[in-house]
């Protein structure tokens, strides 16, 4: 089975994502804008970074888009990540996409046909602390 996995935002949730993934086999691939963020992500062992705009087109068909199982728009902008997760449901319709929210009320997005899977790092640190608390 490929497992190829398209991120688009390498800062911490990116990275983090990325580091989870790799020991689990996945190839991953990190499209970051900021040149100082991608040269930090060589240090990490990412199969790939390409240091480009992650809305355009022609920077994520170099990325491997067309080819990626998973497209994941995690940057700190949510308009971004929706516009690589709709360009990803139209040249790769089988990929599944993830999109990184950044506000309350912005889940509502998942009803949109070409976003499949939604991540709020607010929300799921919240239940995290929660289940830490409860525990005690």
């Amino acid at each position: 089975m490929r497992r190829e996995v398209l991120i688009v935002g390498g800062g911490r949730v990116g990275r983090h994502t990325a580091q989870g993934l790799i020991p689990e086999r996945y190839r991953v691939t990190i499209v970051e804008q900021d040149s100082e963020k991608c040269d930090s992500l060589a240090s990490y062992e990412v199969n790939e970074v390409i240091c480009g705009d992650g809305t355009d087109e022609s920077v994520l068909a170099d990325a491997g888009i067309e080819n990626a199982t998973v497209v994941a728009g995690l940057t700190n902008d949510t308009d971004t990540n929706r516009a690589v997760a709709e360009h990803a449901a139209e040249v790769n319709p089988d990929a599944e996409t993830i999109i990184r929210i950044t506000h309350d009320g912005q889940q509502e997005l998942g009803h949109l046909k070409f976003i499949d899977h939604i991540v709020y790092p607010a929300a799921a640190g919240a239940d995290e602390a929660v289940g830490e608390i409860t525990k005690l």
